[in-house]
């Protein structure tokens, strides 16, 4: 008879041993995200896009145009070949043969040559110019997706010890421990936490989209998600800004330069042309006879020519005070950049050594006090509440401080190669 009593109590026995006091094991922790071996680096992404990027491959096409352009500087106007026959000088049928070249002189081709190839600095520049903005649209692409799976991390763990308590609720409404109120809310917040978690992964699949499409590559990019999400700056990128460190300072230094250059052209253009020509005919049908000439061509009317030097000066003039503009402008900016930055780096650094701490023993603090049944689940959510809200401001702000140091560098970081 006790055996039988045994065996009839041994589930309820077994059903009090999972008492609602008690949370299950913490679940095995997610899959690596993506093929090993297959994961890129930021410099990998990096020298990925701008090695086949279109919009980079355009540049160096036209590169190559402008350079192709410069070796006409020398631009020596056509040689003309007159050839007579008839009765030139007389009754009897004569032949005449002329030969008539005009040229500027030697400086104007030159300083033609040094404007065309002032031009191809320029289009160099504009190029440096577009690197440095696809290399910053790579890397604020490559920190946000960065960023977007630590967010999902933290919507896993957050799930998954919503999940455990929420199985202790059940089990405690189950047992008649609490009423259904408290089952009904841990259900509610698991449901809100799947919710949040498939949307960050629809948002995640469109980063790595936008980023493939910056690499032009097929597919999504898979990028390495053990690289820490702050973006460390070096002494040299935050150094002063220049022409050197700035392309766009580099572009409007250059675009002055080759107005000038503009400047010189117009100003030889006033000088006169040279006009050589030989004459060889014959008269009466008696050769023999031939002339050598020699000349210049003056334009008529020079008010034409000072209007394109007053052009050209104004342009120079226009340049200069763009380049005056652009470095105020970006001197402002960077000043602005470095205050900003550090009141964001302090931020991290209140997070890091005061606010994630605190979060991470709040967590602690309210399991335990669940585990031991010291707090039901309703209150054990508010406490918990402030570290996951703590946590999810911290990747915030490591997005804003990226966002600054990301501008920081396309002012005057290095060049990406």
């Amino acid at each position: 008879m006790k055996y039988i009593l045994c065996l009839f109590l041994l589930p309820f026995w077994a059903q009090a041993q999972t008492t609602p006091r008690t949370l299950p094991p913490p679940a095995a922790a997610p899959a690596p995200l993506g093929p090993p071996g297959s994961l890129l680096t930021l410099n990998q992404a990096l020298q990925t896009g701008l090695s086949q990027s279109l919009l980079v491959q355009t540049g160096s096409l036209e590169i190559e145009r402008q350079r192709a352009l410069a070796r006409t500087g020398y631009d020596v106007p056509r040689t003309v070949l007159d050839y007579q026959v008839g009765q030139i000088s007389g009754p009897l049928r004569d032949q005449s043969f002329n030969v008539i070249q005009q040229t500027a002189l030697p400086g104007v081709y030159g300083a033609q040559r040094r404007l065309l190839e002032g031009q191809v600095l320029t289009t160099e520049q504009r190029v440096r110019q577009q690197r440095r903005e696809l290399a910053f649209r790579i890397r604020s692409g490559y920190y946000e997706l960065l960023l977007s799976y630590r967010r999902a991390a933290l919507l896993r763990r957050q799930d998954s010890l919503y999940q455990r308590a929420a199985r202790a609720a059940r089990i405690r409404y189950q047992t008649g421990e609490t009423n259904r109120l408290e089952q009904v809310s841990a259900e509610a917040r698991r449901l809100e936490l799947q919710n949040r978690l498939a949307t960050l992964r629809t948002e995640q699949q469109v980063q790595q989209q936008q980023l493939a499409v910056l690499l032009n590559q097929p597919g999504l990019a898979l990028i390495d998600t053990t690289t820490t999400p702050v973006l460390v700056l070096t002494a040299a990128d935050t150094a002063g800004l220049s022409a050197g460190s700035n392309p766009t300072l580099a572009l409007l230094e250059q675009e002055v330069e080759v107005s000038r250059r503009q400047t010189r052209v117009e100003q030889l253009r006033r000088l006169p042309d040279v006009r050589l020509g030989y004459f060889n005919q014959t008269i009466n049908k008696e050769a023999g006879f031939h002339v050598a000439q020699a000349g210049v061509a003056v334009p008529l009317l020079g008010g034409v020519q000072k209007g394109r030097i007053q052009a050209a000066r104004i342009g120079e003039q226009a340049a200069e005070a763009q380049l005056r503009y652009a470095t105020t402008q970006l001197g402002g900016q960077l000043a602005g950049l470095r205050r900003q930055l550090q009141r964001a780096r302090a931020s991290l650094t209140y997070y890091e050594q005061t606010a994630l701490p605190q979060a991470r023993l709040i967590l602690d603090t309210a399991e335990k006090s669940f585990r031991a049944g010291d707090i039901e689940y309703v209150e054990y959510v508010v406490n918990t509440e402030p570290a996951w809200q703590i946590r999810a401001a911290y990747l915030d702000q490591v997005s804003h401080y990226n966002e600054l140091a990301l501008q920081l560098l396309a002012l005057t970081g290095a060049d990406a190669r």
